[in-house]
This record gives structure tokens, sequence and C-alpha cells, in this order.
């Protein structure tokens, strides 16, 4: 099943194409096949994730042993040079191209340097097509992938892209890449691009040239790509079947924080929208234990995922990836738990969270995962007009697979009332609001010609270490909804909550039945120790 989604990486396959044509060359992926450490080389060349590194040195380890030369690459070892040098007898730090043909004559030399790094970032022109040929074609969905681009425009505090890449967009000859897709038999490409969209001009004319060849295929992109109607038209006419999307979090506090604010919320179903009215699947991307996020937030996401038919939701808790802003603020403030790097594996919790304890973000992970690929949840997510049935299905059972290997937890306790505390209550009578400027009450509409809100929104987050639920209220507030908001506020009783926080700030208008109703309720109450509190409240009487 896990066939059915898994593609082929380049790093190696580039390597080998680099590499002159009389130096025999292997490559094996450990994913689909075993490691043969009797084999017969002269050198052995290494790359992997953060995740990985443990088993890197493993690798290492046994192939030196037998006198056997070792280079490692790649993410971690670029993040992390010394630490990897400990294990290796050569790191190369950042992209390869300009230095792999030193490294191979200093074998032959029978003397490698500790560390090889470029003096700048290598052209995209003239690279040579990376040798697929050496993989084993059965053991992917395909490895028919190519590469248009290196790095991404923006710089999320939480990506290896910017750290590997630098602040760099880099994209190659248009021809190139539609002589080395027009090389490849079948009808399926993968493009393994951070963010294919990332230069409108460029993907323009790219989508423009794929046309002819009829192909089929995916890649990743930014929401952004939406924003530009005749892009994602030209990207479904030339094949565009299924886009990986970073939607990453459905909080704008949270997006903002991690330097993703690119991402507008108010904007995600939209998008989503248009993305499927152009028949192309959405694998889509949400991270857990931002800064903003409570324990309402897998089952939020997961009812996000439902309502909008994202085929494929793909989940992570956050990670602090070494070498990334995220890493250096977490360690900064003592957050980080650990750096066993085997568990930054984007599933278990290596630091600790805001608002929840280690052990509620890693339930609330395992029960969205769970959840996401039960079969009610695959029937509200696949089954709908759009093409490619037989794909969704296929590929939601093969994620679903995955997910089953999941410990299987329950729903966070305070879900449910978190759920009811987010959420629009609509006002009723508008003809007696009072409408609050500053310091002052104007009666009869805003000035200026203003209409109030006709709604009163509750957004509600809850601190499991304080205990403590905060409830920001934002619009107009009649007494319907001033009812509404002490019933709900009755039933977010729990052995959980100690202390209500109750927000007024940005409630701009409000009728004095209202007022009255919740003073006598007892909601305005000012005393710190007690169960509610009220802050910011608008003048009583």
């Amino acid at each position: 099943m896990i066939k059915t989604i898994w593609f082929a990486h380049l790093s190696l396959t580039t390597l080998a194409a680099l590499t002159p044509s009389a130096i025999e060359v292997r490559i094996t992926d450990e994913n689909v096949e075993p490691i043969d450490f009797e084999e017969e080389v002269d050198l052995v060349g290494i790359t992997g994730m953060i995740m990985h590194s443990k088993r890197a040195y493993e690798i290492a380890r046994t192939f030196r042993e037998r006198g056997i030369p070792v280079v490692m690459g790649g993410p971690h070892a670029s993040s992390l040079p010394e630490e990897a040098k400990q294990h290796v007898d050569a790191v190369v730090i950042g992209e390869a191209e300009l230095v792999w043909r030193e490294v191979l004559e200093d074998v032959q030399k029978g003397g490698l340097k500790p560390f090889y790094k470029a003096d700048r970032f290598c052209s995209m022109k003239g690279l040579p097509f990376p040798r697929i040929d050496l993989l084993r074609k059965e053991a992917y969905m395909t490895t028919h992938c190519v590469q248009t681009t290196r790095g991404c425009p923006y710089q999320c505090d939480f990506c290896y892209v910017t750290h590997f890449f630098g602040k760099t967009y880099r994209c190659r000859p248009v021809e190139e890449v539609i002589q080395e897709v027009s090389r490849l038999d079948g009808d399926f490409i993968v493009f393994v691009d951070d963010n294919i969209a990332g230069n409108r001009l460029f993907a323009k004319e790219l989508f423009t040239q794929l046309k002819p060849l009829k192909k089929k295929w995916a890649s990743q992109a930014s929401l952004t790509l939406t924003r530009d109607r005749e892009l994602l038209r030209l990207a479904a006419e030339s094949g565009c079947v299924s886009l990986f999307i970073g939607i990453e979090s459905l909080s704008p506090d949270n997006l903002k924080e991690v330097n993703k604010s690119f991402n507008r919320t108010y904007e995600f179903e939209e998008s989503l929208k248009l993305i499927h009215d152009h028949d192309i699947m959405v694998l889509a991307g949400f991270i857990f234990g931002l800064d903003h996020d409570d324990e309402g937030v897998f089952e939020r996401t997961l009812r996000f995922c439902e309502k909008n038919r994202i085929e494929l939701p793909s989940f992570f808790l956050l990670t602090p990836l070494p070498g990334t802003r995220l890493f250096q603020k977490m360690d900064s403030e003592g957050r980080l738990l650990h750096k066993d790097w085997s568990q930054y594996n984007g599933a278990t919790v290596v630091f600790r969270p805001k608002l929840m304890t280690e052990e509620t973000l890693q339930r609330g992970f395992n029960w969205v995962c769970q959840e996401t690929y039960s079969w009610s949840s695959i029937v509200k997510r696949v089954f709908h007009p759009q093409q490619r049935f037989y794909t969704r299905v296929l590929s939601n059972m093969a994620y679903r697979s995955i997910a089953k290997r999941t410990p299987k937890s329950p729903l966070p306790a305070l879900s449910k009332i978190l759920q009811k505390m987010n959420d629009t209550i609509p006002v009723q009578n508008t003809w007696n609001l009072i409408h609050r400027v500053g310091e002052r009450m104007v009666e009869k509409g805003f000035p200026f010609g203003e209409k109030s809100p006709e709604v009163l929104r509750l957004y509600s987050t809850y601190n499991e270490r304080l205990r403590t639920l905060f409830i920001h209220l934002e619009g107009s507030l009649d007494q319907h909804g001033a009812k509404e908001l002490a019933k709900r506020l009755k039933n977010t009783l729990s052995e959980k909550i100690d202390q209500v926080i109750i927000d007024f700030e940005n409630v701009v208008a409000f009728s004095q039945d209202a007022i009255s109703f919740l003073s006598r309720r007892g909601l305005f109450q000012k005393e710190e120790g007690r169960l509610w509190m009220a802050i910011n409240t608008p003048p009583l009487g």
C-alpha cells in the first residue's frame, strides 16, 4: 500500500549523474531494500534527514570497520557537520554539485578532507539528468521525478529549505526541464520542488510548454498559487492532478508567529475550492503544537479537512530542526526535551508546548491521525464528483495503513467544549445596540455611518498548564448573545478548568439588557481567584 504514495528522491541519483562514467555507482534506498554490508565498494556516500542520523551513523560505522571511507551529506549533516564528522570520514555541507568531483579525486588520492563546502550556490543551468535508472523502479509509485526549481521564496521559521538553500529561489531553464520530461516514458511525473509556483513568470512558461507533452503531474506549492487565476488554470491545463499544500495551521496567530502569514486563513476555503474546481487533488500539511494550539485544535482541524474535502491530510508534530530559527528559539528558551535526533521525526513530541502538556499534544496527534483515516472520515472527504476516484481511495487506504500504526488515543478531554466556545452567535436585535468607541458612548450607530456587526464571535483557547480558559469576544452583544454565552459558559465547568477569563475588548456594540443579564449572572466579576473573571468590560450602567 505504501508503495502507492512513495516516490523516489533525487539526491543520490543526482550525485550518480555527476560521477565520471569510469566509476561504477550503485544506489541503495533503505526505505525499499536492505543494505548489503558485505558489498565490495571503495566509497560509501550517505544522505538523510535528522531522524535518519542515528541509523546513518550505524551504517557508517559498519563500513568504516571494514576500512571503507564514508562521506555524508544532506540536511542533517549540513546542519550539524561537526557532529556528523565524528562518525564519518568527510562531510559535504550544502549542495554537492560543485564539490563532488573534488571528493572523488581525493578518494582516489587516498586523502579525504574533513569537510567540503562550495563557495557559492550552483547554477541550475546544464545540470545532468539524474540516474533514475539505478533505482528499483518496481519499488516506487514512480521514479519519474524531476526538479525544476530549488529553494522557496518564503522564510518559514520551522523549515529546512531556507537553511539548506539559503534565501535563494533558482529556476532551471524551461527548455532543459522539457527535454528531461520528454525523455521519460509513461504519462505521470512528480516535480519534487519545494514550491513549483514560487516564481509566477517561470511557472507560467513551464506550464505552457508542458501542455503539448500531455503528461499528468504532481508537485508541491503554496496556497498563493490560487491568487493568480491564470497560473492555476495553466497548471491544470498542463496536467497538474495533485498538489501538496502546506496549510500548517487554521490560526492566523500561529501563522504570523512562524513567519507564514502569507497563508491567509480567511482565504483557505475559497482557495481549496478553486483548486478542486480545477480537478486537482489536495494533499494538505498541518502542524500541531504551535504556540497558539490548545487541545481543541485536533478536532477543529479534522472537521476543516472533512468540510473542505481535503483528500489526503498529512499531520506533523512541530519539530524544531537544527539550523532553523524555530530550533534556535526553542533551544534558547529551554523548551527542548532532549536532542535524541531519532525522535525528531514529526510524530513524537520533542519540546514543551505552551498551551498543552506534552502528553496531551501526543495523544491529540495520535487521535487525529487515527480518526482522519477512519472509514467514516474517508467517506466524507473522498466521495464527491471530482475525477480520479480510484486514485483517491487507493491513496487513502495507503495512508490508513500508516495511521493504523499510530497508538490509539482518546480525543482530548476539553475538545468538545472548545468547539462550542469557538463559534459565531447571530445578533437578533440590532436596533437598541450602544456602540463603544474608545471611552465614548455613541448611540444609534457608529460614527461615519458604520454598521454594527450582526454577530458575536467567540475565540477561545485553553491553557492546560494554567488550567485557564480564555474567551475573546468580538462583534455585537445583545441579550440573545448574552444568554447563549452564559449557557455555553455553564457547560464549560470541568474539573480541568480552574478559571475562565472573558475578554470584552473587541465587543464594539452591546445592549444594556445584555450587560444587565451578564451582571446578574456574575460574569463581570473582576476579582482574582474567582471562577469567572471579566476584563476590558463595557461600562456598567
